[in-house]
């Protein structure tokens, strides 16, 4: 089955001189995520509730799938640039650290005008969640991501909305391949009433268990 891919966004993008010698025309530099960093709420359809990225939810995808893209805007038709010659990406204590070497072809001088007239300002990734937790809250819940695949990394025009990385999460921006934002909202309040659901079994259970020892 083909995995739903998600896109997420965040502010600041950062130009670096190329190095000398290298072919390149710049260097965007900057976070595509930050760990533990609160979405602004998903809502819209019953319980509103936010996003966070756990440390480590991108190791398993950089060290098994090392194969990914930078595309401009999430265009499969517009690459920018690959790992591992002219992307570099890595966790560090912050998040997704994205390193884009731009090399002298249309597309590229394209962007790094865009990223230096301001008109592109964020970073976003495109990903498919691997395992997500639930934490349920008394106004809204917590999906934890904890391991995704992690497929490309793209300069986008959407900036963060303010006191926050992240930018909006609401349905209206909520993209899955262009598809209807309004179907992903719902498909992932399936997955947290299922994940409650079976979170609850499993207390019934052990509580079970736990009153039938005691009565031994």
């Amino acid at each position: 089955m083909t995995p739903t891919t998600h896109h997420r966004c965040l502010s600041g993008i950062e130009i670096r001189e190329a190095p000398k010698g290298s072919g390149s025309i710049g260097v965007l530099v900057g976070h595509a995520a930050v760990f533990n960093s609160p979405s602004l709420p998903f809502d819209g359809a019953g319980k509103p509730w936010v996003e966070k990225i756990a440390p480590g939810a991108f190791a398993r995808s950089l060290r098994e799938n090392p194969d990914v893209l930078a595309l401009w805007s999430h265009d499969m038709s517009v690459p920018i640039a690959r790992t591992p010659n002219t992307l570099k990406l890595r966790e560090d204590e912050r998040g997704l650290h994205a390193e884009v070497q731009l090399i002298d072809t249309t597309a590229c001088r394209d962007a790094l005008a865009s990223v230096r007239a301001g008109i592109v300002r964020a970073w976003s990734f495109g990903f498919a969640a691997k395992k997500a937790r639930w934490i349920k809250g008394e106004t809204q819940d917590v999906r934890v991501l904890e391991d995704v695949d992690l497929f490309e990394v793209s300069p986008v025009a959407s900036p963060a909305y303010p006191g926050t990385d992240l930018s909006a999460r609401g349905a209206s921006l909520y993209v899955r391949n262009g598809g209807n934002a309004a179907e992903e909202i719902r498909a992932l309040n399936v997955e947290r009433d299922e994940f409650f659901r079976r979170e609850e079994s499993g207390i019934i259970a052990r509580d079970a268990l736990a009153m039938r020892l005691r009565l031994l």
